[in-house]
C-alpha cells in the first residue's frame, strides 16, 4: 500500500503522544536517608565555604577600617592629671608620623594632637671637609640631594680659607667655637708583636715610600704595609697631611690604602691585619684598646698634658661652627651651642680627649652672646630639630653632649585635646605607659610598600606575596618536568603490572606529612646547597631549599593528574600515528600530549596553589621575617608562614596584628581562586572529546 507523502509530512508535524508506563522507583528508607545526608553534606560545604569568605571579608575591612593602635615604643615621661595637656614622651623616629589632627592613645584615653614637637637632635657624620661642604652649599643644591643644611659643624680642624669663600658666596659667616684637644692615635693590631713606636721621619716612610715593613727597620718582617686611613673628607685626614706630609696627599694615596669615613670601620680593618697600620681619633682607640697597640711617636704618646702642650706631634683642636644668622632663626640650635660649651668639660675626658682651657671656653661663651644676643635657657622651654653634621671625631663627643641636653629636658611634646571620646573618658596617667598611635593602613599601601612591620606601621604585603611566589616557582620547576615524565612513563611506557603498581607507590608520597618534608628541607637540602654554592651564599634558612621540597611534595599531584590525562587518550589516536610511520616518541610529543593538553595544564594550576597555599615546609625551611629579596639562597617569609607564626603567638583580639592575619588570607585566598578558575577556563578551552 503506497503512503501519500502529504499525509506522512502531515503526521510528522503532529506530536508524538507519549505512552508512559507511569512507572516510579519506589524509594527505600535508608536511600532516603543517604540521599538527605549528602544533601546536607552538599549544602555544609556552601555554607562553610561562604562563611570563610565573609570572616576574611569582614576581617579584612576591619584592618583597612578601624582604628589601628599602634604601639610607639616610646613611654611617656611625666605623670600626667586629669587636667594636663602637654604630654612629654621618649626620643624617636616613630612618633613622625604624628601631625595635628592625629589621634594618640595612652591606656584606654585617646586623645587628638593639636601640635607635635619632634624635638630631635640629628648628628650626621660626613667628615669635617663634608660637614663644610653642606654647611656652604647653594639652597638649589640642599634640594636637589634633599638634605638640610647643618646648623652646627663638628669639626676636627680650623675652616679653610677655600671653606670660608664658598660660605660666603650663600650669605654664611663661619663661626668657631673651641671646644677641647685630640690627639691623633696611630695604631696597629694587637696581633702585631714588632712595632711600638716610630720616629717623624719612620712615619713618613710607613705612609710614604715605604712599601715593606723591611724597608722601615731591617729587623721588621719582609710584609706589605697596609695603610688604613680615614676619607679625604674627614678632618683627620686633612690633619694628618698637613703634619706628617705638609699638605700633599699624593704620597699617601698612591699607596691605594682602606679608606672610610667610619672610624668603626677602620678599627676592624686594623684588627684583622697584623700588618696593617692607621690613625684615628683617640677616642677610639680608647674603645678598642683589647684589640689595637698604640704607638709612641719620637718616644711621646698622647697624654693629656703631651696633648694640651703640643709635646705630641699630633694633636690638634677640636671645634664646632655656626652662624649668627643661623643660630638667630633657630633658638634651639644656639641654645644647644651655649650648653655645648657649659657642660663640655665635664664630659669630654670621658670621651678620650682633653679639655679646653678655661679662658678658651670663656672666650667662645662670649663670641656666641655677641652673635646671638640670647641668655642661657632651659632646655625644656626650647622646641624644634636641631641638625649637626660632620666630624667622625667629634661626632661621639656632640653625642653625648646631646644626650646630657635631653635629659636635662629637651624631648619630644605633644599638644593634646583631651577627652574626644566622651568627657567620662579622661583619666589620670603614670610615667612609663606606652604610647599608641592610630595608624590605618590604606589599600595602595597594602600591596606597594616594600615593609611589612604592623608593630610600627609599615604594612607592605609586597615581601610575604615575593617569598610565597618565589618558593611556588622554583616548587614548579622541580615538579613539572618530573612528574609530567612519570606520567608520560607510566602511562606510554609501563607495562600493566608496572603501573599499577608505581602509580600507587608514588601517590604515597602525597600522605607524607608536610612537617617531615619541612624538616627534609631544613637538615638535608639547605646543607646540599651550602656545600654546592657555599656557606656565605646560602643562608641556614632559605627560600631554594623550602622550594625544592615543595615541589618534591607536589610532584605526585602532577604526575597522577596528568597521567589521567595521558591515559584518557584513546588508541586509535596512538594507532594512527603509528600507521603514518612515527616512532612511539614522536607519538606521545607530537600527539599524546596535545591531546591531553588541558588535563596537563590542569594539573599545573592546581599544583601551584597547592604550592601557594603550603604551609608547614616554607614556616620550617624559608625563614621568620618578611624580607624582599629576590635571591633564592636569602632567608624570607612566604604568606603561610608569616601567618602560621603569627597565629601561633600571643595576639590580642582585635589588634593590628590580628586583623593583619584575616588581610594576608583574603589575599592568599584570591589567588588561589584566580588559579582555579584559570584552571577551569583552560579545561574548557582545549578540553578535546572524544
Amino acid at each position: 500500500m503506497t503512503q501519500n507523502p502529504e499525509m506522512a509530512s502531515t503526521r510528522q508535524l503532529l506530536p508524538r503522544k507519549s505512552h508512559s508506563l507511569g512507572l516510579k522507583r519506589r524509594a527505600k528508607p535508608q536511600e532516603m536517608a543517604i540521599e538527605a545526608s549528602l544533601l546536607a553534606c552538599g549544602l555544609l560545604s556552601i555554607f562553610v565555604t561562604i562563611g570563610i569568605i565573609l570572616v576574611l571579608g569582614n576581617e579584612s575591612i576591619s584592618f583597612f577600617t578601624r582604628d589601628q593602635w599602634v604601639n610607639s615604643n616610646r613611654a611617656i615621661l611625666a605623670d600626667i592629671g586629669e587636667d594636663d595637656s602637654v604630654i612629654t614622651v621618649e626620643s624617636g623616629h616613630a612618633l613622625e608620623a604624628l601631625q595635628p589632627g592625629s589621634a594618640i592613645r595612652i591606656g584606654q584615653e585617646v586623645m587628638e594632637v593639636i601640635d607635635f614637637r619632634h624635638n630631635r637632635i640629628n648628628i650626621d657624620v660626613l667628615g669635617t671637609g663634608g660637614g663644610f661642604k653642606r654647611f656652604c652649599a647653594a639652597e638649589s643644591q640642599l634640594a636637589e640631594t634633599g638634605k638640610e643644611r647643618p646648623q652646627i659643624v663638628n669639626a676636627s680642624r680650623p675652616i679653610k680659607q677655600s671653606e670660608i669663600d664658598l660660605c660666603a658666596s650663600v650669605g654664611i659667616e663661619p663661626m668657631a667655637f673651641r671646644v677641647g684637644t685630640d690627639a691623633l692615635a696611630i695604631v696597629v693590631s694587637s696581633d702585631n708583636d714588632f712595632v711600638r713606636e716610630l720616629s717623624a721621619s719612620e712615619l713618613r716612610q710607613v705612609f710614604g715610600a715605604a712599601k715593606t715593613w723591611k724597608d722601615v727597620r731591617a729587623e721588621w718582617p719582609d710584609e706589605p704595609i697596609d695603610l688604613v686611613i680615614p676619607g679625604q673628607d674627614s678632618g683627620t685626614f686633612d690633619f694628618f697631611v698637613d703634619k706628617v706630609f705638609a699638605g700633599n696627599p699624593s704620597a699617601v694615596l698612591a699607596r691605594d690604602p682602606i679608606m672610610s669615613e667610619n672610624d668603626n670601620q677602620l678599627v676592624g680593618a686594623i684588627t684583622r691585619n697584623p700588618y696593617s697600620i692607621g690613625f684615628f681619633g683617640f677616642a677610639y682607640y680608647l674603645d678598642n684598646r683589647d684589640d689595637l697597640h698604640l704607638l709612641a711617636l719620637d718616644g711621646v704618646t698622647p697624654a693629656t698634658e703631651s696633648a694640651r702642650q703640643a709635646a705630641y706631634a699630633l694633636s690638634r683642636p677640636l671645634f664646632i661652627y655656626s652662624d649668627a644668622g643661623i643660630m638667630r632663626d633657630h633658638p634651639q640650635a644656639a641654645q644647644f651651642v651655649s650648653y655645648y660649651l657649659q657642660h663640655v668639660n665635664d664630659i669630654i675626658a670621658d670621651v678620650g680627649y682633653y679639655p679646653a682651657s678655661a679662658e678658651t671656653l670663656a672666650e667662645a661663651r662670649n663670641t656666641w652672646m655677641r652673635a646671638t644676643g640670647e641668655t642661657e635657657r632651659n632646655p625644656a622651654e626650647l622646641s624644634g630639630e636641631i641638625v649637626t653634621a660632620g666630624s667622625s671625631t667629634v661626632s661621639p663627643l656632640t653625642q653625648r653632649i646631646a644626650g646630657a641636653f635631653v635629659e636635662d629636658g629637651y624631648l619630644p611634646r605633644l599638644a593634646v585635646k583631651r577627652g574626644i571620646r566622651g568627657e567620662n573618658t579622661i583619666a589620670p596617667h603614670s610615667a612609663g605607659l606606652a604610647l599608641e598611635y592610630n595608624d590605618r593602613p590604606t589599600v595602595v599601601e597594602f600591596f606597594s610598600n616594600t615593609n611589612w612591620i604592623p608593630a610600627i606601621g609599615e604594612f607592605g604585603v609586597l615581601p610575604l606575596i615575593n617569598a610565597t611566589l618565589m618558593t611556588s616557582t622554583i616548587a614548579m620547576l622541580v615538579a613539572l618536568p618530573l612528574g609530567i615524565a612519570a606520567a608520560i612513563y607510566l602511562s606510554e611506557y609501563a607495562s600493566d603490572r608496572v603501573r599499577k603498581t608505581l602509580k600507587p607507590v608514588l601517590e604515597i608520597l602525597a600522605g607524607i606529612p608536610t612537617v617531615v618534608y619541612g624538616y627534609f628541607a631544613l637538615t638535608f637540602m639547605t646543607p646540599l646547597l651550602r656545600a654546592v654554592f657555599g656557606v656565605d651564599v646560602v643562608n641556614i634558612y632559605n627560600t631554594g631549599s623550602a622550594g625544592i621540597v615543595v615541589g618534591i611534595l607536589i610532584i605526585p599531584l602532577v604526575s597522577s593528574m596528568s597521567e589521567d590525562a595521558l591515559y584518557a587518550v584513546p588508541n586509535a589516536l596512538r594507532e594512527a600515528s603509528y600507521g603514518l610511520g612515527a616512532t612511539k616518541l614522536e607519538t606521545v610529543i607530537k600527539v599524546v600530549i596535545p591531546a591531553a593538553l588541558s588535563g596537563i595544564l590542569a594539573a599545573f594550576i592546581v599544583a601551584a596553589s597547592r604550592a601557594i597555599g603550603e604551609t608547614m615546609i616554607v614556616a620550617i625551611a624559608a625563614g621568620a621575617g618578611p624580607n624582599l629579596s629576590f635571591s633564592p639562597f636569602d632567608s624570607a617569609e612566604t604568606m603561610t608562614g608569616h601567618i602560621a607564626r603569627i597565629s601561633g603567638g600571643d595576639l590580642s583580639y582585635d589588634s593590628i596584628d590580628y586583623n593583619s592575619i584575616f588581610a594576608i588570607g583574603l589575599t592568599l585566598f584570591v589567588m588561589t581562586f584566580v588559579l582555579n578558575a584559570l584552571s577551569r577556563v583552560i579545561i574548557t578551552r582545549f578540553r578535546e572529546a572524544y
